[in-house]
């Protein structure tokens, strides 16, 4: 009996309602799970421990925190799954992602010019975590 193909686990850390609305709609359409989103590091580290998804995508500005918050408390966490790091966001200098960058964040984007090259990034981790469902199950 064939198992049906694994779904990609997203958690979102973002507080514009409008683009979390068009990120949910978007990742949709490629066939990805949104296991739970969050608009401050508080709630977002707490269910990202608890959801344990398979990759997150994270704003570094959000209003009553930051998300340097979430990144840093998955960072060099070796005691549980540590979800594949996206960042999406205004602050794209060079010091923002060196930062993101020593924390184990494999792909930083520019809101306002990279949104499609994101999707492009979770479609591609999509298609592996379909790929290994596959693989495991003759």
């Amino acid at each position: 009996m064939e198992m049906p193909a694994r779904r990609l686990r997203v958690y979102l850390v973002e507080d514009s309602a409008i683009l979390l609305s068009r990120l949910r709609e978007a990742l949709d359409v490629l066939g990805v799970d949104i296991v739970g989103h969050a608009d401050n590091a508080a709630i977002a580290i707490r269910e990202i421990a608890e959801l344990a998804p398979d990759a997150i995508v994270v704003d570094i500005a959000l209003r009553r925190s930051n998300g340097f918050e979430v990144l840093k408390a998955f960072a060099r966490d070796t005691a549980h799954h540590r979800p594949v790091a996206i960042v999406l966001s205004n602050y794209t200098s060079e010091p923002y992602r060196s930062a993101a960058r020593r924390l184990g964040v494999e792909y930083y984007f520019d809101k306002s010019n990279d949104v499609l090259a994101m999707l492009d990034v979770v479609a591609a981790l999509a298609r592996a975590a379909g790929m290994r469902n596959g693989s495991e199950h003759p």
